[in-house]
């Protein structure tokens, strides 16, 4: 569930990033592009927090994932609601929800982890190279 959680989140961090940067590419109305750099760069900070806790060997903060969620929530609505128009639309879609499931998976990791969620990246290695 760690990796789930640590890779979801560097996909929700790299979404993020690229969702701060689209109304450069496309024209898209003064507050979607508000939007756009408002939420991305929130929703990147905190999936690249939660990103960083579970390679360290620490759950995911409650606030950092339900805050990737949220912003992922938030901008896959959004040009649905401010801009609809179809190369931005389909991309926020599709960047939105790849941000919902970063934060979800933080979630799931924080709320059914375990024991596994609170080692650190050297015990886990430790312990399953003493599995093989």
């Amino acid at each position: 569930m760690v990796d789930t959680t640590k890779w979801t989140g560097l996909g929700a961090t790299i979404a993020g990033v690229v969702i701060i940067f689209l109304p450069a590419v496309f024209s898209v109305p003064y507050v979607q592009a508000l939007t756009s750099l408002l939420l991305g760069e929130l929703g990147a900070l905190a999936a690249g927090h939660t990103a960083y806790r579970s390679a360290s060997g620490k759950q995911a903060s409650p606030l950092g994932a339900v805050t990737v969620l949220v912003c992922g929530l938030l901008l896959a609505a959004s040009p649905i609601l401010l801009a609809p128009f179809d190369p931005f639309l389909t991309i926020m879609l599709v960047l939105g929800v790849i941000m919902v499931v970063g934060g979800a998976a933080a979630i799931l990791e924080r709320v059914i982890g375990g024991e596994e969620g609170r080692q650190t990246g050297a015990q886990r290695i430790a312990n399953s190279a003493g599995e093989n």
